[in-house]
């Protein structure tokens, strides 16, 4: 078959409705697809019927789903989930699938308003948090995708650091303790300390986050002081979250509690070389819609932690969207 050679028109017009391929994933993700299809298959016909849906309108959706590689149909018109497919799984290791309906019920109808946003420089949201904390709902569909990314993530963390040469880690910021109990399940060495607001710290008790053994929770502000006495303080996911001078509000707090010798690890997406097109450039655009912080660069950071007394010491890749600035005091 030869190679398809597409104009610069007809690339525009793919990529300007690429926007209905995630649409079809995000149908797959809600209506829970992949976990009614078992190892033998299953027709759209027969699932139609479980999932109280068209059975026409989902052969469609299925076949473009075919066409993506999420499942395979085959010459009886049965479809199959694929490895790739798995992802979408409620119960597989991998799954993504929390995260697919939070990308799609909660950032996605914000993009209504990304004309706006560029024209004022403001999100459409403005206060995000107590956003989230007045509708149960959508905070329950954030919390949910945020925490498929953050296991699928951690992994890629522990992989590319060595946390062996750490006793006591202090997660600032570390939610319902999902990273942390990941961290300390794997280094018997380690002690921890969980760090958050009670809402979160109460998530943690619940269990929510996993086994939490040689953990302290404390509940409290980091703007306003953050616990002492770690050898490791940890920002995951954190920064980027405020502006420049919240920011350095955060690491300030954290250079007071550290101890002379403690290193600091921040764990971000970064905004890559010019003209290079990486997961980052799209989450800073969300950012843009959705809060007042920002995607940054290595620069950008270093220059952050200049502000509050550390020095960067190096910048770790991971096998994932993030990555591991390794910081000491100045």
């Amino acid at each position: 078959m030869a190679t398809e050679t597409l104009s610069h028109s007809q690339s525009m017009i793919r990529l300007v409705r690429s926007y209905i391929a995630t649409r079809a994933i995000y149908v797959a993700a809600k209506l829970g697809l992949a976990d009614h299809i078992r190892d033998d298959g299953a027709s759209a016909q027969d699932l139609a019927q479980k999932l109280n849906v068209h059975p026409g309108a989902l052969y469609r959706v299925m076949r473009t789903l075919a066409g993506l590689g999420v499942l395979h149909q085959d010459e009886n018109d049965r479809f199959f989930v694929t490895p790739f497919g798995e992802t979408l799984r409620t119960d597989s290791p991998q799954s993504v699938r929390d995260y697919a309906i939070y990308s799609h019920e909660f950032v996605y109808d914000g993009f209504r308003n990304i004309t706006e946003s560029v024209r004022t420089g403001k999100p459409m949201i403005d206060d995000f948090f107590a956003y989230l904390r007045s509708n149960p709902e959508l905070e329950t569909i954030f919390h949910a995708g945020i925490g498929n990314r953050g296991r699928i993530e951690t992994k890629a963390i522990l992989q590319a650091f060595d946390f062996s040469k750490c006793r006591q880690v202090v997660d600032v910021g570390g939610g319902n303790g999902a990273f942390l109990s990941s961290l300390l399940g794997s280094h018997d060495q380690v002690s921890g300390v969980l760090f958050d607001q009670e809402s979160a710290i109460r998530a943690a008790e619940s269990g929510r986050g996993g086994s939490l053994s040689r953990c302290e929770l404390v509940a409290g502000d980091f703007f306003n002081r953050v616990p002492s006495g770690g050898d490791t303080y940890i920002l995951k996911r954190v920064l980027f979250d405020w502006t420049d001078e919240e920011a350095v509000k955060i690491l300030e707090n954290c250079r007071k509690a550290a101890d002379g010798d403690a290193r600091l690890l921040i764990i971000e997406p970064l905004i890559g070389s010019r003209n290079e097109q990486t997961p980052a450039h799209l989450y800073d655009i969300t950012f843009l819609v959705l809060l007042t912080g920002r995607v940054r660069t290595v620069d950008e950071y270093s220059a952050l932690l200049s502000r509050a007394g550390f020095r960067l010491e190096k910048t770790i890749p991971t096998n994932s969207d993030v990555s591991i600035l390794e910081a000491f005091i100045a």
